[in-house]
């Protein structure tokens, strides 16, 4: 939950917060909460046909680590079933969605796991009325006490044995294909950002795009994860995406970029990680890297990798993704049921895909 406010105001934002957080009535709000459900599932029917890539990707990312397993399951394909089930509890059995509801609040308010961001001048910090918040929220969760989650054991991985099609009303696709890059325990470079750069706004710029007919095509490399993922938005095609990603290794090897296009990239990739930012942004940055560990070394030794890359990580990136390609990459694409049945013919084995119909 995140706010605004003036530093006068401060008292009354940090009520408005507990009273979202804690006095929200659901007993008598069955029907406004199932008209809820069902603006959510419309919402991701819609976003199916439009923004297919990012399911896809998260389709990917949930069978390699277990970040990518909970976000997916709270905000992807998994969720979007998790919302049909919801609706037809909440209409069925009221009493014991509610038991629910009043559930996952207590869970979500616990105290061991809070944590108060602020971004203001200093008076602003020092008037702003922390304690009584923290208070205020964890008295609410002292009567329903749950021990803290292990998630190691309620996200157990998928495995990344299946390529997936997913049916939707569309007359694009949206192709994505993907693996774990960095092995479990391997640190990340700053090199291969500027090289994933090389990769999105050159070869799959000019083959996706504008050879292929795709509104857009990238690829990404998530340091935090390590994983690798590229991905295509209303493509026209969807073999043929498939193959020029398996052939992004060869593009690495005999690229000859000189010198000054070279330079060129080091300074947009440097240009990305110093994007000009407002205040609360800046706030909710160090917030986001005080979670995940990132320190002011970790983003300087990232900075001076980038600056040092050169031709022969290149040669090294393209090693890696071949062994990637090779042993633990998967498909998933977002297309119309034609589509994905005309294209299961012709695929090769390694990019055959399991058709589930996600959308009639």
């Amino acid at each position: 939950i995140r706010g605004k406010c003036t530093k006068d105001k401060s008292q009354n934002l940090f009520n408005l917060m507990t009273a979202i957080l804690t006095d929200a009535n659901f007993k008598n709000s069955k029907q406004r909460v199932i008209e809820m459900l069902k603006e959510t599932k419309a919402a991701y029917e819609s976003s199916f046909r439009t923004s297919g890539q990012q399911y896809a990707a998260a389709r990917i990312g949930a069978s390699l680590t277990r970040a990518g397993y909970i976000a997916e399951k709270s905000s992807g394909v998994s969720h979007y079933y998790a919302v049909l089930d919801a609706i037809e509890s909440a209409q069925s059995n009221w009493p014991d969605f509610l038991a629910r509801l009043e559930s996952m609040r207590t869970r979500i308010l616990q105290h061991c796991d809070l944590v108060i961001n602020l971004t203001g001048d200093e008076a602003t910090l020092h008037a702003a009325p922390v304690e009584a918040l923290r208070t205020q929220l964890e008295a609410s969760a002292l009567e329903n006490k749950f021990d803290a989650q292990d998630w190691a054991q309620i996200a157990p991985l998928e495995k990344a044995t299946e390529n997936e099609g997913y049916a939707v009303p569309t007359q694009v696709n949206y192709v994505a294909k993907g693996g774990r890059f960095y092995p479990v325990g391997y640190s990340p470079r700053g090199q291969d950002a500027v090289i994933r750069r090389v990769l999105s706004l050159d070869y799959l710029w000019n083959r996706v795009r504008v050879m292929g007919g795709a509104y857009g095509g990238s690829c990404n490399v998530n340091p935090t994860t390590g994983t690798f993922i590229f991905s295509s938005y209303r493509d026209p095609n969807l073999e043929q995406t498939l193959t020029t990603y398996d052939h992004a290794v060869k593009y690495l090897n005999e690229l000859a970029i000189d010198q000054t296009e070279l330079d060129k990239a080091i300074i947009a990739t440097i240009g990305e990680l110093d994007n000009p930012l407002t205040n609360d942004q800046k706030g909710f940055v160090s917030l986001r890297h005080y979670l995940d560990g990132t320190t002011d070394e970790v983003r300087q030794k990232w900075r001076d990798e980038v600056l040092a890359t050169s031709k022969a990580d290149f040669i090294k990136f393209a090693d890696e993704l071949n062994t990637m390609l090779k042993h633990n990459a998967k498909a998933v694409v977002f297309a119309s049921a034609a589509s994905l049945e005309a294209a299961s013919s012709s695929l090769p084995e390694h990019n055959q895909l399991k058709i589930t119909t996600l959308i009639n």
